[in-house]
């Protein structure tokens, strides 16, 4: 596992998460559209640090669900019912940009 995309992982969620409105009562409330893009930012920067680590996508997924854990203080109070939810969006994205951004490269420098 690589401890140092965990860390960065950590960073970016959280900044992710206290862009988040308080769920109040522990409603399920939809995102907006800024709240959204908080969890894009932070799945981007993950993944450009995951490439620029050369870490295999597993460690990359390993690393998210390692940080997300230990975010659950921020994650209780800032997403209440979804938590769930969000964690299987990031790590969604985190598979699509993760290999988007590596196709991307091969593209511009075939070797």
């Amino acid at each position: 596992m690589n401890q140092t995309l965990a860390l960065i992982a950590e960073r970016e969620l959280l900044g992710a998460l206290t862009e988040q409105s308080r769920p109040s009562l522990d409603m399920y409330v939809h995102p907006s559209r800024a709240e959204a893009a908080a969890f894009e930012r932070a799945v981007h920067a993950i993944c450009f640090e995951a490439h620029r680590l050369e870490v295999r996508a597993e460690e990359l997924l390993i690393g998210i669900k390692q940080a997300w854990s230990r975010l659950a203080p921020a994650r209780k109070s800032h997403l209440g019912e979804r938590d769930g939810d969000v964690l299987r969006e990031v790590v969604s994205s985190s598979i699509e940009v993760f290999f988007e951004s590596r196709e991307m490269e091969a593209r511009r420098d075939p070797k």
